[in-house]
């Protein structure tokens, strides 16, 4: 007999270290939390936030001062319907209201909705889920997949272990269509797999494929590492392209503030080109989400290696805080610099980039309450031309209904 779709995932067990997951792309009974009843089978959710966002000199090479100020308030709003014992209905739109200004224009009040995830979810049995619609794939460390998309998922979950095939397109892009093949596992010390990624974009045919591993040594030392390649058009003109990226997390204390330190290290040759479907970002068990390479520069991973150090602090599942430093090398040294959120001339002389320092973190009040926070400062260094430093700050006030 078909398994049904739960509206809600059961509670866990609380113990001192939880058991790592099976990293999934896409669990359909795992979707945002509806916490209001219409009737047994229909529930929904919904929320409200406001955010502003800073940043200065982020344009390079003008010789202007530029600044860009937004403020943006949203709503949203979760839906999910049981249309049958093994059939599940879950929606999730969004729209925003944002008001941008810089220093020489205001673009006035900009009304943007989005339809986030659409979707009919059927329980094949009780391993077996079918998905059709919009919806968001993320992989373990949002290195390769952290994106809405349009297409059809098939998953197959037993203990430990799951296996996903996906036939979508991306919602950002009208030309891009992939094909997607995952298998992971996981244990009571961690979870490894791997991820193929076959993309067609316009003429542009490429395959990337991608392992990540996570481990936990000791109660307080664990570590991540993903690595992939690749193949076809590749970057730079290149037919083939390899990067990885390994982070160590260590707890210094079991103090009541619980602070950590992060060491990484992170490589892309000069064909590495990631999937466009990424975000980068990493929770490293804190309460908000931050760029892995970085809040002010975020660059991808071509022609470029990162090394980071963070200090974070894990009082309680109300707050966190990281302060993040990370410095940025052209393995290859070029007049072409990184695609990244601040781009700029580099003269190729040079292979150090510059260096970022910055500030992330969250509070929750209560449950229904969150506050995020993020500040960062990016210097560049001699590879480029225009040496002038960009900041970014960042706040958001969230609310749950």
């Amino acid at each position: 007999m078909c398994a049904p779709l739960a509206l809600a995932a059961p509670a866990e067990a609380k113990s001192k270290v939880k058991p790592p997951k099976v990293a999934q792309v896409f669990d359909a009974a795992k979707r945002k939390k509806t916490k209001h009843k219409l009737s047994d089978a229909v529930s929904y959710s919904a929320y409200a936030n406001i955010r502003y966002l800073g940043e200065r000199d982020i344009a390079r090479d003008d010789n202007v001062r530029d600044s860009s100020d937004e403020t943006a308030i949203y709503l949203g709003f979760v839906g999910r319907a049981q249309l049958s014992h093994s059939v599940m209905a879950f929606a999730h739109a969004e729209v925003s209201l944002k008001d941008r200004r810089t220093h020489d224009r205001s673009f006035g009040r900009i009304m943007d909705p989005q339809l986030k995830e659409a979707l009919v979810a059927v329980s094949l049995s009780q391993t077996d889920t079918l998905t059709f619609g919009r919806m968001r794939f993320s992989d373990a460390n949002k290195w390769v997949l952290d994106a809405s998309v349009d297409g059809v998922h098939y998953a197959r979950k037993t203990p430990g272990k799951v296996l996903e095939f996906a036939a979508f397109k991306g919602t950002t892009s009208v030309s891009s269509y992939y094909a997607m093949a995952h298998y992971g596992r996981a244990d009571e010390l961690g979870r490894w797999g791997g991820l193929a990624l076959a993309e067609s974009d316009g003429d542009a045919k490429r395959l990337h494929v991608a392992g990540y591993w996570e481990q936990r040594i000791t109660t307080t030392f664990r570590y991540q590492a993903n690595a992939g390649a690749v193949f076809g058009d590749a970057a730079n003109g290149k037919n083939f392209g390899v990067g990885f990226d390994v982070r160590a997390i260590k707890k210094l204390s079991d103090s009541k503030l619980k602070p950590q330190i992060t060491f990484g290290f992170a490589y892309g040759s000069e064909g590495f080109q990631q999937s466009g479907l990424h975000s980068n970002k990493t929770y490293d068990g804190g309460q908000t989400q931050f760029h892995r390479y970085g809040y002010v520069y975020q660059p991808e991973l071509t022609n470029l290696a990162v090394l980071s150090l963070g200090v974070g602090v894990r009082p309680s599942k109300k707050f966190s805080a990281d302060l993040v430093a990370n410095a940025y090398f052209q393995p290859s040294a070029s007049t072409t610099g990184p695609s990244a959120r601040l781009n700029g001339i580099t003269t190729g002389n040079s292979h150090f980039l510059g260096t970022e320092i910055s500030l992330v973190g969250a509070f929750r009040p209560s449950k229904k309450t969150k506050v995020e926070f993020g500040a960062g400062r990016f210097d560049p260094g001699p590879a480029y031309l225009d040496q002038s430093p960009a900041t970014r700050v960042f706040a958001r006030i969230s609310v749950y209904f």
